[in-house]
């Protein structure tokens, strides 16, 4: 069968393990045999270099891509003829948008299929070459004293989670399943990249650490052999490697920056967030990160449902405490894992459970992370009782990152509520969103 695989790249809007969906069902059906094209970072300009196929899979994982997709939709029957086009990527985004989902071709989803996924996951060094993005937009060394010339390879040893935690996607596209490939299994894809030259690597699973005896074989296998790697794991099951195993394995195999979704100091907050969430944890690992052999890149959330004033103070600081310096993060990931940076914004996916519950402000209907979507009421019910001397030189840093004028700083801010910010139109509204949320962070305004 003739396949195209078309993605319309959104990376920089959207983050979850089913932004990799183009990769993975490519690998997947290459492997079935299929005679598969992938056209990567496609924009709708570039439809008359589509050839015809059996099959047109589009890849949905973004809503930014919901334009590209209907496009998509109406272009290719009307220029081959055919109404051969289907959809994966994030299932519950595709069906609430009643889009053909690629399951009624295969007959099941490739990103909830274990066997499929297992195929997929095991290949990927044999398809790298195939790959002209990566889909790594901003997952590569993150830190100035790491970068190098060479690409960041994604690699998954791991495919979804089962904790459920409230905010995330992933989780739920994933059935709230775990898809593992077994240790011989990973130590042999990453032979295949030692053999191929292949030693930046970023795990990609959504935790590379939950079992820690795996963990460690699997670092134990390829210690020595020069690879540099960036691995996500929860707090809990860090902390708990390094408590049985040392650090020395995690040196020795090349663990450079380990990142840590904090998300929120706020303990309510975190609770509120799931399973996969423990400030606890995350504060142990903090006291003793100056004397790890490598950097904790710690990852926060802003605008989730019970956001407050006071609960923004909270992350700032711990950020302060903990988090990088502005000075030594890479370009535009100076918005995360340092001390006043906002991070990714709450974004409200379909097929959450708390979607429907939401109460707030929308400021699109085409979510994203990197600038407010959504405001919660929670936010917007706080008054500022409270207002420090405004040191300008000390905010100018990060105003200039968010592109928040100085003027921002000349208006009354005492005894108004947050609502009452949000007013005009929607830049509008997103400027004082995000010139509020920092003053909170750096405990400017309470």
């Amino acid at each position: 069968m003739r396949v195209n695989i078309i993605d319309p790249s959104s990376t920089e809007f959207n983050r979850g393990s089913f932004c990799y969906a183009p990769y993975l069902t490519y690998n997947g059906l290459k492997e079935a045999g299929h005679d598969v094209i992938l056209y990567e970072t496609f924009k709708p300009e570039d439809v008359d270099t589509i050839l015809e196929a059996d099959v047109h899979v589009i890849c949905l994982w973004s809503y930014p891509q919901i334009e590209a997709a209907f496009f998509l939709l109406q272009a290719l029957p009307f220029s081959f003829g055919k109404d051969n086009v289907y959809f994966v990527g994030y299932t519950p985004l595709i069906d609430h948008l009643g889009l053909p989902h690629i399951k009624r071709i295969l007959g099941f989803d490739p990103l909830r299929d274990a066997a499929f996924l297992k195929t997929a996951m095991k290949t990927y060094p044999k398809y790298y070459s195939d790959f002209r993005r990566l889909l790594l937009s901003d997952c590569d060394m993150h830190l100035k004293t790491l970068q190098k010339d060479s690409l960041v390879y994604p690699l998954f040893t791991t495919y979804g989670c089962p904790n459920g935690c409230a905010f995330c996607p992933s989780t739920e596209n994933c059935g709230r399943a775990r898809i593992q490939l077994s240790i011989e299994e990973t130590c042999t894809v990453l032979d295949e990249c030692h053999i191929l030259g292949i030693h930046y690597i970023h795990f990609t699973d959504e935790d590379f650490f939950f079992n820690i005896k795996r963990a460690n074989a699997i670092l134990e296998h390829i210690k020595g052999k020069g690879f540099h790697l960036i691995a996500l794991g929860s707090a809990l099951k860090v902390l708990r490697f390094i408590e049985t195993y040392g650090t020395d394995i995690l040196k020795e195999s090349g663990i450079e920056v380990v990142e840590i979704g904090l998300e929120t100091a706020s303990v309510d907050i975190s609770t509120d967030m799931g399973s996969g969430k423990d400030t606890d944890a995350c504060l142990k690992i903090a006291e003793m990160q100056a004397d790890l052999p490598f950097s904790i890149f710690w990852l926060v959330l802003t605008f989730f449902p019970g956001e407050t004033l006071a609960s923004l103070r909270d992350t700032g600081g711990f950020m302060e405490k903990y988090g990088l310096d502005i000075a030594d993060v890479v370009g535009r990931l100076k918005t995360n894992g340092t001390t006043a940076g906002l991070g990714q914004f709450f974004q409200p996916y379909h097929g959450l459970e708390l979607f429907e519950d939401l109460r707030g402000i929308w400021l699109t209907d085409r979510p994203i992370r990197l600038t407010p979507s959504f405001i919660p009421d929670s936010f917007l019910d706080c008054t500022i009782v409270n207002v420090t001397h405004i040191n300008y030189d000390v905010v100018a840093p990060w105003f200039a990152v968010y592109n928040i004028s100085p003027s921002f700083l000349q208006q009354p801010f005492i005894g108004r509520t947050i609502r009452s910010f949000f007013k005009g139109t929607a830049y509008e509204q997103r400027k004082n969103a995000i010139g509020l949320a920092l003053l909170a962070r750096m405990g400017i305004i309470r």
